[in-house]
């Protein structure tokens, strides 16, 4: 038995941890003993501990990368466990104390840093100092790295990461569950939603980076045209009372704000399409979550929206910020069933060949095989 410790920082249940705890419900009992470390009152406690996990709950950490208070706390906490490795997401503290107890360390970068805000990405995190700086840690404090998608792969090479490090594995969900006639019926009476309307979801934290903004613009351009579209936001977040300031200072009679969903299906599952339009993603989970109920999306060309949405084939792809190809992208598929159709059929197509569970923790589990030397198991 390889015993894996895992540690994460968050204490909400972003894409971080809902790909954690889908690896979680997948890997291999019989070969592998996983532990989780995360904050105290973590979200993620219960839903991991739900999959009997092992879990370890320490102060210090919580939403932050570098901790310099937990180092010692983590370093101790190696010894006494004495993991085979170390499995790091977005946690440098977890790296450096791994560092000094002597530990082999996997880390997943979950982030693409190719925007900042509405802008491009500062030239200086390509050069001199800070790719070599940048480079240097991640090439220092890990034997292994996974980027989430080609676009986090890239943007590690260009920061210094070494390539010979760097394995790229897509993020993976478990398909969602078909709701029933009947709980669609219920669904759609919950939102107030009418069996004429064209659904848009949006499945996102309520934060400036997912463009949310661009969306209300959209939306109040679908409003004028008097077609019946409704825009449904999935999700909470530090910018959800300025959203709603915005959307009735808009006069948005189109868009619905649910908060938080625990079992997404309920609103993915009614939907015609998603939406994103975030200036900066890896593998987004949500857009893989409608992809596997066969829901087209219509993205940004940010990150690594595009290994997810292929343009023209099971979705449509905008430049970030640029709310009226938003609205021309939305207008089209509404009047276009065929085409719509065909959107549909590929999303569920290529979900099926590139981004499911069992795909994504074959080969996270071959990354530990791999550092301790037992060589590939199993199909990839």
């Amino acid at each position: 038995m390889h015993k894996i410790l895992h540690i994460i920082s968050d204490t909400n249940i972003g894409g971080a941890g809902k790909l954690l705890l889908v690896f979680l419900a997948n890997f291999d009992r019989d070969f592998f003993d996983i532990s989780v470390v995360l904050p105290s009152g973590s979200l993620l406690l219960p839903e991991i501990q739900a999959l009997d996990i092992r879990t370890i709950e320490i102060d210090g950490i919580a939403d932050k990368s570098i901790a310099f208070g937990a180092i010692k706390t983590l370093k101790n906490l190696y010894k006494e466990e004495n993991p085979h490795i170390i499995h790091s997401h977005a946690s440098l503290s977890a790296r450096i104390a791994a560092k000094l107890a002597k530990k082999l360390v996997v880390h997943t970068r979950h982030s693409v840093y190719d925007r900042q805000g509405t802008g491009p990405q500062h030239p200086y995190k390509k050069k001199f100092p800070y790719k070599q700086i940048a480079g240097g840690i991640n090439n220092y404090l890990s034997d292994t790295i996974i980027a989430t998608s080609p676009a986090a792969k890239i943007n590690l090479m260009e920061t210094g990461t070494s390539q010979r490090k760097t394995v790229m594995i897509y993020n993976a969900i478990d398909a969602l569950r078909r709701l029933s006639p009947e709980e669609k019926a219920a669904g759609k009476h919950k939102w107030g939603i009418k069996d004429e309307d064209f659904v848009c979801a949006m499945v996102a934290r309520l934060e400036k980076v997912k463009g949310h903004e661009y969306v209300l613009k959209a939306a109040q351009m679908v409003q004028k045209e008097g077609v019946p579209v409704k825009f449904i936001f999935v999700g909470t977040g530090s910018e959800e009372d300025n959203l709603k300031k915005t959307a009735k200072n808009l006069g948005l009679e189109n868009v619905i704000f649910t908060g938080f969903v625990k079992n997404v299906e309920e609103v993915l599952d009614i939907s015609h399409i998603q939406i994103n339009a975030s200036f900066s993603e890896t593998t987004n989970l949500a857009l893989l979550e409608g992809l596997s109920l066969g829901v087209p999306a219509i993205a940004t060309d940010a990150g690594g929206n595009p290994f997810v949405v292929n343009d023209g084939v099971n979705g449509v792809l905008f430049e970030v910020g640029d709310y009226a190809a938003l609205y021309k992208a939305i207008i089209n598929l509404r009047n276009n069933p065929a085409e719509f159709a065909h959107f549909s059929k590929r999303a569920k197509e290529i979900f099926n060949e590139r981004f499911t569970a069992q795909v994504m923790t074959r080969k996270v589990e071959n990354v530990y095989n791999n550092l301790l030397g037992i060589g590939k198991v199993g199909d990839l």
